[in-house]
C-alpha cells in the first residue's frame, strides 16, 4: 500500500510543468492569501506522511509511512479507495455516480427523469428570481459590451460549420477544454429548449450564468478554501435574515453533506438563474 500511494507522487497528474498546470486563463488554485496552494495541502497522501506539517517528508516520516496512510481509511476497511485518495483541490465535490452530477439528498426523493430541469418551487417564500436578485446578480444586464462580444468569439470558435449553432458532435466530441464529460453537461444545460442544438444566445446566457455564480461563490467563500457552509452564507450579509439564509443553503446542497463545492453551488444554481430568466422573458 505504500508503494501504491507514493506512486501516485511520481504519476503523469503532478509531472506536469508549471506552465501546463492551468488551463489557458482559468486563475491558479491559491489559498486566501494568494500563495499557490502547496501540494502537501491538496493531496491526502502527502499531507497524512507529513506529520509534522512542514512541507517536507523526512526519512522518519518515510519510516513510519504504513502508520500514517492507514488514516486515510476512514471506514477502516484495510484498503484505501479512489474516494479516500482523491486530490482536495476545493472545486471538486465529492466522488458520486456518473449518471447522476449531483445526487438527491438523504432526505430527499430523487427528481423523476422527465422532470422539467428548470422547475423549482419557493425558498423561504422566495421565488428563484427574488433569491438570485437578493444576491446581487444581474445576469445579461450586468455584463459589458466587450465581455459579450468575447462570449461570442469564443462560441464561433466552436461553431464549425457556422451555422450559428452548436451541435453535439461540435462541442461535445469535437471540444478541446474540460473532459468529455463536462462538456456534456455544460450542453445539456444550455441546451434549454431541448432541441439538441445550442444556439449562440444559449451558449453565452449559460456562460453568463456560470461566470457570475463563480465570482459570487468565491464572495462567499471567507477562508478561501474553495467550499462554502451555511455559516459563511449566513455571514455574508447577502441575506439579512438568517433563518432563510439557511433555508437557501439548504436547497444548494444538493447532496446532503453540510458543504458546497462549485459544481454543486453550480448545479442548482444555474437551475434557479434559468427559471428567474423564463421568468422575465414572460413578463
Amino acid at each position: 500500500m505504500v508503494a501504491a500511494c507514493l506512486g501516485i507522487i511520481t504519476s503523469p497528474l503532478l509531472a506536469q510543468k508549471p506552465d501546463q498546470a492551468e488551463a489557458p486563463g482559468r486563475p491558479p488554485q491559491s489559498g486566501r492569501g494568494g500563495g499557490p496552494r502547496s501540494l502537501m495541502q491538496n493531496l491526502p497522501v502527502l499531507a497524512a506522511l507529513d506529520t509534522d506539517g512542514n512541507g517536507e517528508i523526512s526519512a522518519a516520516e518515510i519510516t513510519a509511512a504504513s502508520a500514517a496512510l492507514k488514516t486515510l481509511d476512514k471506514n477502516n476497511d484495510g484498503k484505501l479507495s479512489a474516494d479516500e485518495l482523491r486530490p482536495r483541490f476545493g472545486n471538486r465535490p465529492p466522488t458520486r455516480d456518473r449518471g447522476s452530477p449531483v445526487p438527491a439528498r438523504p432526505d430527499r426523493p430523487s427528481a423523476p427523469s422527465d422532470r422539467n430541469p428548470l422547475a423549482t418551487g419557493k425558498i423561504g417564500g422566495l421565488s428563484p428570481l427574488e433569491i438570485v436578485q437578493m444576491f446581487g446578480v444581474r445576469g445579461i444586464d450586468g455584463v459589458s459590451d466587450r465581455a459579450m462580444s468575447g462570449y461570442r468569439r469564443v462560441f464561433g470558435f466552436t461553431d464549425v460549420n457556422k451555422d450559428g449553432r452548436h451541435s453535439r458532435k461540435e462541442y461535445v466530441d469535437g471540444g478541446r477544454h474540460l473532459t468529455p464529460e463536462a462538456r456534456a453537461g455544460i450542453f445539456q444545460a444550455s441546451d434549454t429548449d431541448l432541441n439538441g442544438f445550442v444556439s449562440e444566445k444559449e451558449y453565452v446566457e449559460n456562460r453568463v450564468i456560470t461566470d457570475q455564480a463563480k465570482e459570487l461563490f468565491d464572495s462567499i467563500d471567507s477562508d478561501g478554501d474553495g467550499r462554502l457552509t451555511g455559516g459563511e452564507i449566513v455571514g455574508s450579509g447577502k441575506v439579512n435574515d438568517a433563518k432563510l439564509a439557511l433555508a437557501i443553503f439548504l436547497e444548494l446542497d444538493a447532496n446532503g453533506d453540510e458543504v458546497l463545492h462549485l459544481p454543486e453551488f453550480l448545479y442548482t444554481w444555474g437551475r434557479w438563474a434559468r427559471t428567474g430568466k423564463e421568468t422575465m422573458d414572460r413578463r
